[in-house]
């Protein structure tokens, strides 16, 4: 609380202008970014200035200047702190001044500011309270006599900050009492130290390279003896903090390289001087090489940093394995981050758009029937441009929480008639409204102008409801069920993103991309995946308040079935989406497969005759092959090393489809499955992509073929994906009729993990589903958030329903 409280009176500019201009919510928006940076560069601006200073009380112009420019330029003090209104910003400033104080001339004045500072100090940051201290004890020898007024000094920040926290928080540690767990410091001590300092990840000497020279010059920093003293205290103070956080995980959040440490820089580069004086020609000479490394990887922080590069060190989310995605050299942010154009220049960026509309509507028993088969909900629409590009996606907020959001932009003609923009920017978002409400409610609306960015504000709209009487009230399956709010509160947003990323004629959009990275993702419409869709949320439909919007996915997939039975993969060559979100392409064993399972047509003419289809591609192994034409009627494929390959999840949906058409059949491609469930020949299309497969090995032993994939089948080298094959095996875990479900705490940690920061790991790295045949001309990935949010349900839903711990 201390960081908002020192910094609001810079914002007198910003509340003058808003006073003069209007407070209207996007102009505030605006005006918030701006001064966010703003403010943030002139404290981190402020500590380095002063730390030149004392810096100049121990060491000549040319030493102090470049430890000046090591700081800033060459630590998290410039990618964290000058970024964005982080604590560590103010820290910093407030360490730098201490020590400015400290090392001066003894006033009475003085000591009652090196008072104040360092209770600031420790207010401002919990975890800086060891180096407040440190600064504090040597404060004390350094006053003498008169140390009362120091004390007189830190008193005063701490009471208040105390009386807020039991005021407000009711606990004396305010919120880290409540949300904090005590597995956090459960790590292992040295790991961590090791993590802390020399990880590629988040090691500081290896973001910070120059500062080893504070470990090779040894008793070098303790040769000023005038102020060893103060030394000593500070490598007290920098080693009781290293040893807080080293049983903790020290992967940090998202942020880009080793941001706890941060508040200690300012000591560690007071340090330096000593040891430097005393480097030869060529030890300065490589110093100052090292300076230049560092700087030059702060700088890759700086403009290339979004984010993606967090995602894959949270993909174990438990076990053994979990932190070694972080030791990972490829997983360092100043390699993954550079693996993408650099970062949008956020502040630059002109957000335009508009919210046309946002209104009620459904409700009610439309049919006559007395079932209610549509509840009401709200409809947004409108447009966004960023810059006069497309946006990555849109989200809609209902009373501030996120309700539903879409990545689905299409051509507005009356913006390209007024603005000229060719790039679509029109979108539409529904939010369901699975219990009735009445009263004001808030609509608001956030742009994400490009992958990986900011969220803007576009704008917001109030609706004055009545009560539905007519809708149901569902109880949501965590009242009263014991589960924690927060997990509920996810839930519920969770299920707003996959109602409102459903498309108007009821299909779930699937992303691309040419390599194993979700990164500028291409979109197209399968009707694979939204088969997949209706298969795993089919179980909770009804507790998640979904069962509309698979009704109308099985109406849209049912459409798709031709005169002659089959489907094909972007749905029937005269759909409306054909040449935009998909191609007129050769029909498929897989989408004819599970189309006609989850959604079977209403003429059984048409399944025998897919069936027939169906058995003329077989091989002589018993499996089936994937396209249903022969190879000179092929039609927007790219074949690859086999041009009609018997893949081994085409096999899975084949045997599914046949245990309910064709049971003798089932239990012969049972056996050639079993025999073939290793050879590389039929891993095509899941080969660095083996969710579905792990999905499917409990939907295979319902209908009677009890298949294991070999556990080398069962792992994936694609970063970030993890987390998804270990939800799958919780899944399959809960499907096991004979054996324990999932213990509750580790799925919790499994769903927390997931959705850490609003989804980030999931929006970073969302589930691959598949790829194409990776010897093809041409490399696809295919990847969806939607199914991932739709994992994250289902397990949600299992563990609420089923309990764990029993023995079914």
């Amino acid at each position: 609380m201390v960081t908002p409280v020192v910094v609001a009176p810079l914002y007198l500019p910003a509340v003058l202008y808003l006073d003069a201009r209007g407070w209207d919510p996007w102009r505030l928006d605006r005006v918030a970014r701006v001064m966010e940076k703003l403010v943030a560069s002139l404290m981190a601006a402020a500590s380095a200035a002063l730390l030149y200073l004392l810096l100049r009380r121990r060491t000549g112009v040319a030493t102090a200047g470049l430890l000046t420019l090591a700081y800033a330029f060459g630590t998290t003090t410039w990618v964290i702190s000058s970024q964005a209104l982080w604590t560590h910003g103010l820290a910093e400033l407030l360490i730098v001044s201490t020590l400015l104080l400290l090392t001066g001339p003894f006033t009475p004045r003085r000591a009652f500011a090196v008072g104040l500072l360092c209770g600031l100090v420790a207010c401002n940051r919990p975890p800086d309270v060891v180096l407040a201290a440190a600064l504090g004890c040597y404060g004390l020898w350094w006053a003498g006599r008169r140390w009362p007024l120091l004390v007189a000094g830190g008193a005063g920040p701490v009471a208040l900050v105390l009386i807020y926290n039991l005021g407000v928080a009711g606990h004396v540690a305010g919120a880290y009492a409540l949300v904090g767990k005590g597995t956090f410091f459960e790590h292992d001590l040295l790991s961590g130290l090791a993590g802390l300092l020399v990880s590629p990840t988040r090691g500081l000497f290896v973001f910070s390279p120059f500062l080893l020279v504070l470990l090779l010059g040894g008793l070098q920093v303790l040769r000023d003896r005038r102020l060893c003293g103060l030394t000593v205290a500070i490598c007290i103070g920098v080693a009781l903090q290293l040893l807080l956080y080293a049983p903790t995980d020290w992967r940090q959040g998202a942020s880009w390289g080793p941001r706890w440490l941060t508040d200690c820089l300012p000591m560690l580069i007071w340090m330096l001087p000593p040891v430097i004086d005393r480097l030869s020609g060529a030890g300065r000479l490589a110093f100052g090489v090292a300076c230049a490394v560092a700087m030059g990887l702060q700088a890759i922080g700086a403009f290339w940093y979004t984010g993606v590069s967090d995602a894959p060190l949270y993909a174990v989310v438990a076990g053994p394995d979990k932190m070694r995605a972080a030791w990972t050299p490829g997983n360092a942010p100043f390699v993954a981050e550079l693996r993408h154009p650099p970062a949008p220049a956020e502040l630059a960026l002109t957000l335009r758009g508009h919210i046309d509309v946002a209104a009620v509507s459904g409700g009610g028993d439309a049919s006559g029937s007395g079932d209610v088969t549509t509840g009401r909900r709200i409809d947004v629409e409108g447009w966004a441009l960023g810059s006069g590009r497309s946006p990555s996606e849109v989200i809609v907020l209902l009373d501030g929480l996120p309700a539903g959001s879409t990545g689905h932009l299409f051509e507005r003609p009356d913006v390209v008639k007024t603005l000229g923009y060719t790039e679509p920017s029109g979108w539409r978002v529904t939010i369901p409204l699975d219990e009735p409400i009445s009263g004001e409610r808030t609509v608001s609306v956030l742009v994400r102008a490009r992958a990986g960015g900011d969220l803007r504000y576009l704008g917001e709209r109030r609706l004055a409801m009545a009560a539905d009487r007519t809708a149901p009230v569902r109880e949501h399956p965590a009242a009263g069920s014991g589960a924690d709010d927060d997990l509920a509160r996810v839930a519920r947003t969770a299920i707003g993103v996959v109602a409102s990323r459903q498309q108007a004629a009821g299909y779930w959009l699937t992303s691309f991309t040419g390599a194993a990275r979700h990164l500028h993702p291409g979109r197209e419409m399968n009707t694979y995946l939204n088969a997949v869709m209706l298969d795993l949320l089919d179980p909770v439909a009804t507790a998640a308040g979904l069962v509309p919007n698979l009704v109308r996915a099985r109406e849209f997939l049912a459409d798709q079935i031709e005169a002659d039975g089959l489907v094909r993969y972007h749905g029937r060559p005269d759909a409306a989406t054909i040449g935009t979100l998909g191609c007129a392409i050769t029909p498929d064993a897989d989408d004819t497969a599970l189309t006609w399972r989850v959604a079977p047509g209403a003429d059984p003419e048409r399944l025998r005759l897919a069936l027939m289809t169906l058995g003329r591609f077989r091989t002589p192994d018993g499996l089936y092959r994937t396209w249903l034409a022969p190879r000179d009627r092929y039609q927007c494929i790219d074949p690859g090393r086999d041009p009609n390959p018997a893949d081994v999840g085409i096999q899975m949906h084949v045997l599914m489809l046949l245990a309910q058409a064709n049971p003798a059949a089932a239990r012969d491609l049972c056996t050639a499955l079993g025999r073939a469930i290793d050879d590389d020949r039929i891993w095509v299309y899941y080969q660095l992509a083996p969710l579905l497969p792990l999905l499917r090995q409990a939907d295979l032993e319902r209908v009677g073929c009890p298949l294991r994939l070999p556990t080398s089948r069962s792992r994936t080298l694609v970063p970030g994906q993890e987390v998804w094959l270990l939800a799958a095996r919780l899944l399959q875990r809960f499907a096991e009729p004979d054996g324990p479900a999932p213990p509750s705490s580790e799925v919790r940690d499994v769903l927390h993990a997931i959705a850490m920061d609003d989804f980030l790991s999931l929006r970073s790295a969302p589930p691959l589903v598949y790829h194409n045949d990776l010897s093809a001309s041409v490399r696809r990935y295919y990847w969806s958030e939607e199914l991932g949010y739709a994992l994250w349900l289902r397990l949600y839903f299992e563990d609420q329903r089923r309990g764990s711990g029993g023995t079914r």
